[in-house]
């Protein structure tokens, strides 16, 4: 059994053209570009005379340094533009985590954007000149608010299922674990409803979608395994594929929803997923993948119509 559950999860990371590190975080680390940026940006900022004590950003203090105050702040180990001096080491990876997840907060307003990035790096103390970090199209700001968000349904479903197995709430039927479970995931997209479009576009760009796909396929597997499945046939493919379908096309509709709460799109997940319990047996399972596919498919074209202006929601 351990061996066919070994065999069926290497397929399923075959068939997603990729190994599949769980839990990845994003973006990815590029140490010496972040490290140049970070220095000009310092430099920019810092024109007249520094103090005896200042650093550059992310520079080690020498062995056996004390510094002569406590660091203000939870994680104060940059240097910022007043020029205060940090106790522990930071990596780049963690500012880089810390500078995008303060530009989420802008987002609404600046969209996936550089700019956006650049204000959540003011707020941190850095100079605006850190959102060269990044890529210039938002991508890793974008596939850092899909992991946290995916990170946040897990940490969800597992403490449901802890509450179940300490006998503290009902285990629900797996229709409506299934609903639960994608509309509590979709319902974070809602501060950001009106830009996802233009984050949908930049995530079907050829670069990004290994990144997407990795992130999309790590969350299905996900709900699927607090949903309890223990399959170890075809089923264990077919289940992901149409959860995968279901999820994609639920996106789409909720992008163009204008009704209060998303109540038509809600009503659209509960259809689709009962949907899906429907199926008796293989063929049908076969055919319904086939339909889930072809829907991705039609809701990809719909997702370019938005983003061109021709089916705005409403």
């Amino acid at each position: 059994m351990a061996a066919a559950g070994g065999l069926r999860r290497a397929g399923w990371r075959l068939w997603r053209g990729r190994a599949v590190v769980r839990c990845q975080h994003y973006p990815p680390l590029r140490a010496l570009q972040a490290s140049a940026t970070l220095r000009r940006a310092s430099d920019e900022h810092k024109k007249e005379p520094l103090t005896s004590s200042s650093q550059q950003h992310f520079d080690s203090p020498p062995a056996g340094h004390q510094p002569e105050e406590e660091p203000q702040g939870p994680r104060p180990s940059y240097t910022g533009q007043g020029g205060q001096e940090s106790e522990d080491y930071e990596s780049e990876e963690q500012l880089q985590h810390r500078i995008l997840t303060a530009a989420l907060e802008f987002v609404p307003e600046h969209g996936w954007t550089a700019e956006a990035i650049a204000e959540g790096a003011k707020t941190l103390g850095l100079s605006v000149a850190a959102a060269g970090m990044f890529h210039s199209d938002g991508s890793e700001l974008i596939l850092h608010f899909v992991s946290e968000c995916n990170t946040k349904l897990s940490k969800l479903l597992e403490k449901e299922q802890k509450l179940v197995q300490l006998g503290e709430a009902e285990k629900k039927p797996i229709d409506e674990f299934l609903r639960h479970a994608v509309e509590a995931r979709l319902r974070m997209l809602i501060p950001y409803i009106e830009k996802w479009p233009q984050a949908l576009s930049v995530l079907l760009l050829p670069r990004n979608i290994p990144s997407s796909l990795n992130l999309l396929t790590c969350m299905i597997d996900d709900i699927w395994h607090y949903a309890g499945d223990q399959s170890t046939d075809f089923n264990w493919y077919t289940r992901r594929a149409v959860l995968t379908g279901i999820y994609n096309t639920t996106e789409l509709v909720m992008m163009q929803d204008s009704s209060p709460d998303f109540e038509d799109t809600w009503r659209f997940l509960e259809n689709r997923v009962a949907d899906a319990m429907t199926m008796s047996n293989t063929a049908s399972q076969v055919q319904s993948t086939g339909e889930a596919v072809v829907q991705g498919l039609m809701g990809a074209a719909v997702t370019i119509k938005n983003l061109a202006g021709l089916n705005q929601r409403r």
